[in-house]
């Protein structure tokens, strides 16, 4: 219901009639809408986690992780929302953090660290799914500069390739491997 019709189509009310059931019956499952969303919320995030054995590399392993979620994201465009609704974590979420820790294990950083990296790659799939789900029209951004812009700005002109695709692959993985190298050169690199 959700990945055809938004969030918005979602109720208590409206998963009983799908389920041919009464309404009330749901609220032994569910004690509220923000539960239901939190289950699911916790479902999309179980498509998150790697059924393979994570690499060796830290790198490969967190990145693995981040096209796991962005991926997702891209299936239920909804779930994004619910990032900020600081759901209750379901055992998926509480999973999806123990195969983050465990990719960045062989940096062998303080705790702080390790919630410091996850935060940060989280941070950029999240800004960059978002991103992609609620965008303007590259046609209308185009037609909204004004031609008085172009003249002191010549770049206006025309949205370059990349910026007209912004959903694509390889600018997700430019901007990972841009993170990555930042992480690194943080973590990795500072003086003893």
């Amino acid at each position: 219901m959700a990945d055809a019709e938004g969030l918005q189509a979602v109720s208590i009310r409206r998963v009983a009639a799908e389920l041919d059931a009464r309404a009330m019956s749901l609220y032994d499952h569910f004690a509220s809408k923000r539960e239901l969303l939190a289950t699911m919320a916790d479902e999309v995030i179980g498509e998150m986690l790697s059924s393979e054995p994570l690499p060796d590399t830290w790198r490969e392993a967190v990145a693995v992780s981040a096209r796991s979620m962005n991926a997702a994201y891209s299936r239920h465009p909804w779930a994004i929302f619910l990032t900020a609704e600081r759901l209750a974590p379901g055992p998926n979420s509480i999973m999806m953090a123990k195969q983050m820790a465990q990719g960045i294990s062989t940096l062998q950083l303080e705790p702080d660290d390790v919630w410091q990296v996850q935060g940060i790659v989280n941070d950029y799939v999240i800004g960059y799914s978002f991103r992609t789900v609620g965008t303007v029209d590259p046609d209308e951004m185009e037609a909204a500069i004004a031609p008085t812009d172009v003249v002191e700005f010549p770049e206006l002109a025309v949205l370059p390739e990349n910026l007209r695709n912004r959903p694509s692959t390889d600018r997700f993985e430019l901007g990972l491997q841009t993170v990555l190298d930042g992480l690194e050169h943080r973590f990795l690199d500072r003086p003893g």
